[in-house]
């Protein structure tokens, strides 16, 4: 693996992971799942949300498929995140419980000339999502890492700490919906021969009946990366549409 893949597989971790009016009541009284997860589309084939980047009309949109797994069919949710090309470069699987998600598995995917590859990533803590009542101190953590076996073995590890915030409201295709905001720290380190960390904040928008609908990433002054709900599609659409 090269050197840029590294760096490639480094920006699609970062990246994995519009229009609001803040409320001022800063607790929600009634259980989040219903904002973390979409119980009638992510049934069945699931669904695929198509997020545009806010205000870098040069970065690509994101694809990414979520649907339901398991005894019932919503015992776990699996995503995938795809290029505007098709091409996979990131699955997922969670665990549901009526308390919270926990991350069973991330893997990373890449393609060189031999075709796609995968890099499954170690758990250490995972617990993604907070479901029931929840206040402003309540939050989750995952960590995780991988090895980059490229011409010199990197180490690279992700921690990511999600607070919550409070009600908001999220505007798509005209409608005002219900949603909540979750305030996020990310912190990336980096073993070789020395050691690199980089730490920063953002923030998470979860509409109620939909899921993640919005995402802002503050890496440094001169790199944010700021995504936003754009279209919903079928799993058929989307695969006539890109998956050729």
């Amino acid at each position: 693996m090269s050197k840029t893949l590294t760096f490639s597989l480094i920006a699609t971790l970062i990246a994995s992971t519009c229009f609001l009016s803040c409320a001022t009541d800063q607790t929600v009284s009634h259980s989040t799942e219903d904002y973390y997860l979409n119980h009638l589309t992510f049934a069945g084939t699931g669904v695929v949300y198509q997020y545009a980047s806010v205000n870098d009309p040069s970065l690509p949109d994101e694809f990414w498929h979520y649907r339901f797994s398991g005894g019932r069919g919503r015992n776990f949710l699996r995503a995938t995140m795809y290029t505007t090309s098709g091409d996979v470069v990131q699955r997922s699987i969670e665990r549901l419980s009526r308390d919270q998600a926990e991350l069973l598995s991330l893997d990373l995917v890449y393609r060189d000339e031999d075709g796609p590859k995968e890099i499954a990533t170690t758990i250490s803590e995972n617990r993604t999502f907070v479901f029931g009542p929840v206040d402003s101190v309540t939050q989750s953590v995952y960590h995780i890492e991988y090895w980059d076996t490229s011409e010199d073995s990197v180490r690279v590890m992700l921690t990511k700490h999600r607070l919550m915030e409070g009600p908001v409201n999220f505007v798509f295709e005209g409608k005002s919906i219900p949603a909540i905001s979750v305030r996020t720290t990310e912190k990336l380190e980096t073993e070789t021969e020395g050691f690199t960390e980089t730490e920063w904040s953002g923030m998470e928008i979860y509409a109620q009946g939909y899921g993640l609908v919005y995402y802002k990433k503050t890496i440094s002054e001169q790199f944010v990366l700021e995504y936003s709900l754009s279209k919903v599609l079928t799993f058929q659409a989307f695969q006539s549409q890109f998956l050729k």
